[in-house]
């Protein structure tokens, strides 16, 4: 093994464990790779170990000795599918746990090996959230989120010290992250609130999420600071100016700029979403998939995927799919791309996604943390 690659190891493993016990030492040879950053390898090796890709190479690896070995010839690897906004829990949610393993399994069969939570449910997300670390059933990862109301029945401010108890508490039991709901009133109560919640998110090491449906609540929501947003407007027209305006000032409200889940196909009525979807992208905004639906996790991806190909083009839904999805939920640091360093995500698919987007859908294995958890060939 090269000294390089050693020496990472040496790093990887001194950072700790992302994988638990049942990580395994894999290559995948012979890969066509979309790295998920623009760039595309016609052939390479991926070596998988301790849960991270520790070496991509164009070059065949000579040193294969103790490794499962996988002959990805004629298949294209992506990095694992990021669903940034999902209803998880559908119906009773007692009745949704018991049979928990097979939806969660649908998620992996589909490429999806992160989900970002934005149920109700709280408690019963965690206890979801707690099977799959413990491997009692195998699924995506989740990113659970706890939700935080900012105006009372009537539009007022709920009081800021409220706010952030409610944060506190959500933090107490387990959150990964606050997940607001911002309708503008026109009185900037929503506005107060939502600075509340982010600035104790802040404090409390959490994501703060915010979800909007308007071109008006866009706007109310980067104002009061909001630089994670859990859907793109459908109500309302953005025009090219606005568009640009609101990803300008909003450049600071997260750590790489405005950050926007599509969520496109969860209103019944899709309205000028499509439209400004694209003109939020042209002017920069780093925009993420998520389905935001309760859905099953299939149908959801594919009428996702079909809304965005109307607006962007193969690629672009890639990369909000892979790279930008780790973006939305915070993971850009170990998600979202297929390179050395990264959590060891890969979905491996027959034909080539970029030339025609179906092909997302021909799964043949994944790849979540080091572990093969999908094996069709």
């Amino acid at each position: 093994m090269k000294k390089t690659t050693c020496w990472l190891l040496a790093i990887l493993w001194a950072c700790g464990p992302v994988h638990g016990p049942a990580a395994q030492e894999l290559l995948i040879g012979n890969a066509r790779v979309i790295v998920g950053n623009g760039d595309v390898l016609d052939r390479a090796d991926i070596l998988i170990l301790g849960g991270r890709i520790i070496e991509v190479t164009g070059e065949a690896m000579a040193d294969r000795e103790g490794l499962t070995v996988i002959d990805a010839e004629g298949l294209t690897a992506l990095p694992g599918f990021i669903d940034a906004h999902r209803d998880v829990i559908r119906g009773d949610p007692d009745v949704w746990l018991q049979h928990a393993g097979r939806h969660m399994r649908e998620y992996l069969e589909l490429g999806i090996t992160t989900v970002l939570s934005v149920d109700h449910e709280l408690e019963h997300v965690l206890q979801l959230r707690d099977l799959l670390e413990a491997r009692e059933i195998q699924g995506p990862r989740i990113i659970v989120s706890g939700q935080v109301p900012l105006v009372d029945d009537g539009g007022g401010a709920i009081a800021a010290a409220r706010v952030r108890e409610i944060v506190r508490e959500h933090a107490r039991a387990g959150a990964d992250a606050i997940a607001s709901v911002v309708v503008a009133t026109g009185r900037g109560a929503e506005k107060m609130a939502l600075t509340a919640v982010r600035d104790e998110a802040d404090n409390q090491g959490l994501m703060a999420v915010t979800h909007i449906s308007s071109v008006a609540d866009l706007l109310a929501a980067v104002d009061g600071g909001s630089g994670y947003l859990t859907g793109t407007p459908h109500i309302g027209m953005l025009d090219e100016e606005t568009a640009g305006q609101v990803v300008s000032s909003g450049r600071y409200n997260a750590e790489y700029g405005l950050v926007m889940t599509s969520a496109l196909g969860a209103p019944a009525d899709a309205g000028a979403g499509p439209a400004n979807a694209r003109l939020l992208h042209d002017a920069g905004i780093r925009y993420g998939f998520g389905t935001g639906t309760a859905l099953p996790a299939g149908e959801a991806l594919r009428h996702e995927v079909n809304v965005l190909s109307q607006v962007l083009t193969n690629e672009e839904v890639l990369d909000a799919l892979t790279r930008q999805g780790g973006f939305a939920a915070r993971r850009d640091d170990a998600l979202g791309l297929v390179r050395v360093g990264r959590v060891a995500d890969i979905v491996l698919v027959d034909g080539d996604p970029l030339a025609d987007l179906n092909d997302l859908y021909n799964v043949a294995m994944v790849v979540r943390s080091g572990r093969i958890v999908v094996d069709r060939r």
